[in-house]
């Protein structure tokens, strides 16, 4: 990994912004973007291939799980979900909701579970890039994986078309961008929230993921891409934008969903949707 010195109190500071998030989080991600309601849609599809479909049993994790939206979804299935989230706030609401009957307030670099309990562990939502020591988080999700069981996640891709815009504007190391396209090697960024305070994020090569992945015991079932060709619009004008943005990037979405599971395109895009498993 390269990129800037971190703080090690990084934890206290993502608990912090998702703790204030937590009120409206699902009301600014999920309704008034559409940039991420598409993000949401594709986990969504994967997560109904592998959840309706017998593929995984009884015990899930869902890692960062935020105010419980995906443990929702897995308890109307029948699966017992224990809900882990650094954020407290979060968890507050997601137990008030009637979402989570399992919330654990913690760290995903320490997970308070035995070896090999669950049968599948969920981290949807950029869950990874948020942990600066993700080598740590990814051999604590190994650990606590029964064999063959189910890791879904999806990540943010440091070499595609918006890191390119975001090193042109700032948003990440011009350094950091042109090293992960030369060399795989991933870069730790920033992203400001509304106070102006430096978010610590990991942003990833394919290269790199794949790695660790293996590094810690998974094999990749499958890869597919998020934001393809749509990434053309700036994620900073997508995310937000109405009128005429919204109108190309729909039209965009319907070549996305033919792109996203081939090669070379799905490698540019600007999300990676992963499902892994961990080797007996």
């Amino acid at each position: 990994m390269e990129g800037d010195d971190q703080s090690s109190s990084y934890e206290s500071i993502v608990s912090t912004v998702y703790d204030e998030l937590a009120p409206v989080y699902e009301r600014v991600f999920l309704r008034l973007s559409q940039y991420y309601r598409h993000v949401y849609n594709e986990l969504y599809e994967v997560f109904r291939d592998y959840f309706d479909g017998g593929k995984i049993h009884s015990k899930v994790l869902d890692l960062g799980s935020g105010t419980g939206v995906w443990t929702m979804f897995l308890r109307r299935r029948g699966y017992h979900v224990i809900s882990l989230d650094i954020s407290r706030a979060s968890l507050t609401k997601c137990v008030r909701s009637r979402r989570c009957s399992d919330p654990v307030q913690g760290d995903a670099v320490k997970l308070p579970f035995k070896d090999g309990y669950f049968d599948a562990v969920v981290a949807y939502g950029s869950v990874f890039n948020h942990i600066v020591r993700t080598e740590e988080a990814f051999r604590e999700v190994s650990r606590v994986l029964g064999d063959g069981g189910y890791l879904l996640f999806d990540v943010d891709n440091l070499v595609c078309p918006d890191m390119a815009y975001e090193a042109l504007l700032g948003g990440v190391s011009i350094r950091g961008f042109l090293r992960g396209l030369i060399s795989g090697k991933g870069h730790v960024g920033y992203w400001y929230n509304q106070g102006n305070e430096a978010i610590p994020l990991r942003f990833f090569t394919i290269k790199e993921i794949l790695s660790m992945l293996s590094n810690y015991g998974f094999e990749v079932v499958d890869l597919r891409g998020i934001h393809v060709l749509s990434n053309v619009i700036p994620s900073r004008i997508h995310q937000w934008g109405g009128g005429k943005i919204a109108k190309i990037a729909s039209l965009l979405y319907v070549f996305d969903n033919v792109l996203s599971k081939h090669m070379p395109f799905k490698y540019v895009a600007t999300t990676f949707l992963i499902i892994s498993r961990k080797l007996n």
